[in-house]
C-alpha cells in the first residue's frame, strides 16, 4: 500500500489537473460537499470532475480556484510539475 504523504503520480494533463484540484481541497481541510457550498457547484458535479468523469469548462476552473484561495498560474504551474512538463517557451518574432 502506498504511503499517504507519497504524491500520486499522473500521466496526462487531464489526470495531473484532477489530482492537484482533489489536493487543493483536501489540504483546505474540505470535503466535496464544502467546495460544492462554497463555490455554488454541485457536489456531484465537483466529484465528477475529480474523478473525469467531466471536463469543466475554463471558467468553472476559476471559479473552483477563487473559492480555494489559489491563483490559477501557480494552480498550472503544479499542474505540469505532476506530469513534468515545463511550460511553452514564448517565441520570438523572427524579421
Amino acid at each position: 500500500m502506498p504511503h499517504a504523504n507519497r504524491r500520486q503520480k499522473t500521466s496526462t494533463l487531464d489526470q495531473a489537473f484532477r489530482v492537484v484540484l482533489k489536493e487543493l481541497r483536501e489540504a483546505k481541510g474540505w470535503t466535496q460537499g464544502d467546495l460544492s457550498e462554497a463555490s455554488g457547484y454541485r457536489q456531484n458535479f465537483i466529484s465528477n470532475i475529480e474523478t473525469g468523469r467531466q471536463t469543466p469548462r475554463i471558467t468553472v476552473v476559476f471559479d473552483l480556484l477563487e473559492t480555494l484561495g489559489k491563483r490559477p498560474d501557480l494552480f498550472m504551474r503544479a499542474v505540469l510539475k505532476r506530469i513534468k512538463t515545463k511550460p511553452p517557451v514564448p517565441r520570438t518574432r523572427r524579421q
